[in-house]
């Protein structure tokens, strides 16, 4: 089923009835044939949804599948057991081609035919992010010859260290037209992100910059030299990058259900009854409670990120596949008797902090519907927290800064704690006390500012954004997510057998491509990739 035809989860998305977009085959190269009906100041919010939509934490998103796989949540569909194909990311690959960046694309056109300096540059940046994450997740796509209709119907799929080079200079001209003087009225209430705050998109754009610069740390040598790198990073991080929770790139939502506007997650898993998502064991149980750090205390986030709808004194769930007190879930791959059980008015679902779900500090909360909370929580794409974790990551391992590692890396809990009190505070749930967050940061800290450390915080504050986790994951090998029973799952793991778990295949280090556009485009390659074995340029190998 293409989830895309039929989807009408947001009223914005209307305004792509009236945007360019095929919903066919050649999503890369639609033909622009109504782009003079729709204006720029339909065109950003219509792209900015769709951006949302398609990297976002739902069905039709690639933070769903990617959380997944870095065990923050379960699944037994394919990518639960390994075993994604050439169908399992079509809606994805083709609603961020058809739906976001060609009415990007398009803004870009128009701004520069009118000379619209602020349209412009925040087209550039946000093409810029979104390219960058479509080469993190399938490595060479097209690029260069993509979105130019029936100008050219079979594009080039170019090569994944040569659209990152490209991405630099795209982000630098974005910032260059930022620069320059205001011109348009209607920005304001077109960008659904920044409200037309310039300086914002800047910050963004330079904190993107540093980003992809510490994810090509380990093999820069296709993008810049290796001396370019570490200048390009000194000079970015005495520049201005978001630094508070005000500058964090997201889009929002709101409590409107007619038009339908709430957090597509929250829809998934507490107003449609079925439940979309399972939490990861190894999120839960491993990282947030006490045995993954030894017996210290859980963490202070716990009910804000998850919501129970067992007791805590539950008995034994017969029909439940992994149960841990209040914790229920299904094991990733798994094959035991209770994995396709109808469990769910039982199962943990994803928490405040994640969709805009209920907020459960006594760890149960009972039955959730689409009135436990309300799903107005913004989906995170750059966060303040995630720029301090990797100005941390940076200091650490290319400018051999020890010292200001571990600043940059108490900053970074910080904010990350502050993102969870902002939530909270909007909602109308009580946030969690200086004394408690300060306890946290004392024990974290304690522990030293290692790289592993690092991913472990970010892995934890990036809950509901699961591009970025699995490109820390792959890159650095941290967090080290374990299966039940103990056993390692590393990139490239061939066969993982478990008691009622079967990963039949190997870890994914990137995502199949689209199989139509394989068999439809001559100039695609000739058949999918080694998904196990065939890395993105900038993984650790």
């Amino acid at each position: 089923m293409n989830l895309r035809k039929g989807t009408a989860l947001l009223g914005f998305l209307s305004l792509l009835a009236t945007t360019p977009g095929c919903k066919d085959f050649f999503d890369v190269n639609v033909d622009p044939i109504n782009a003079t009906s729709a204006r720029v100041e339909q065109l950003l919010p219509a792209s900015q949804g769709a951006m949302s939509v398609y990297l976002g934490l739902s069905a039709l998103g690639l933070s769903q599948p990617t959380s997944t796989l870095v065990n923050q949540l379960s699944s037994t569909r394919g990518i639960g057991s390994y075993t994604p194909d050439g169908d399992s990311f079509s809606n994805q690959w083709g609603g961020l081609y058809a739906d976001c960046l060609v009415n990007t694309e398009q803004i870009i056109k128009q701004a520069t035919a009118s000379q619209s300096s602020d349209y412009l540059g925040i087209a550039q940046i946000q093409k810029a992010y979104v390219f960058s994450q479509m080469v993190d997740m399938w490595g060479d796509i097209p690029y260069s010859q993509a979105l130019q209709g029936i100008a050219n119907p079979a594009p080039k799929f170019d090569k994944d260290s040569d659209i990152y080079k490209d991405l630099f200079v795209l982000i630098d001209e974005g910032l260059q037209n930022l620069a320059k003087p205001s011109s348009s009225t209607t920005l304001p209430s077109a960008d659904l992100i920044y409200g037309g705050d310039k300086a914002k998109w800047a910050r963004l754009g330079r904190t993107l910059k540093l980003k992809l610069l510490n994810q090509i740390r380990l093999n820069p040598t296709p993008v810049m030299s290796a001396t370019e790198l570490n200048t390009q990073v000194q000079a970015l991080l005495t520049q201005d990058l978001i630094t508070a929770i005000g500058d964090d790139y997201e889009f929002r939502y709101n409590a409107s259900t007619t038009p339908e506007n709430r957090n597509l997650g929250f829809i998934a898993d507490y107003v449609t009854a079925s439940r979309e998502n399972t939490i990861g064991r190894f999120f839960y149980v491993d990282v947030m409670s006490p045995s993954y750090l030894n017996g210290n205390t859980a963490d202070p986030r716990l009910p804000y990120y998850f919501y129970n709808q067992l007791p805590k004194s539950a008995p034994a769930q017969a029909t439940i596949d992994f149960q841990a007190g209040p914790f229920a879930t299904v094991l990733l791959g798994s094959i035991g008797p209770n994995a396709n059980q109808s469990v769910s008015n039982q199962i943990t679902l994803p928490g405040l902090y994640a969709v805009g779900g209920k907020f459960d500090p006594n760890g149960f909360g009972g039955k959730a519907d689409g009135n436990s909370g309300k799903g107005i929580v913004a989906q995170r794409f750059l966060t303040s927290a995630s720029r301090y974790f990797t100005e941390a990551e940076v200091r650490l391992t290319i400018l051999n800064d020890q010292a200001g590692a571990t600043a940059a890396f108490k900053k970074g809990i910080e904010a990350a704690f502050d993102k969870v009190n902002d939530i909270a505070s909007k909602d109308g749930s009580q946030t969690i006390s200086t004394s408690a967050r300060d306890a946290y940061v004392t024990s974290a800290l304690s522990r030293g500012t290692t790289l592993s450390n690092i991913i472990l915080e970010k892995y934890k504050a990036g809950w509901g954004f699961g591009e970025d986790i699995y490109t820390d994951y792959r890159r650095t090998g941290f967090p080290k997510i374990t299966l039940p029973g103990g056993t390692d799952v590393r990139p490239g793991t061939s066969i993982l057998l478990e008691p009622h778990t079967r990963l039949t295949g190997g870890y994914p280090r990137r995502l199949p491509y689209r199989q139509d556009d394989l068999t439809s485009n001559p100039n695609a390659p000739k058949q999918q990739p080694n998904v196990v074995l065939d890395k993105i340029f900038w993984d650790r190998g």
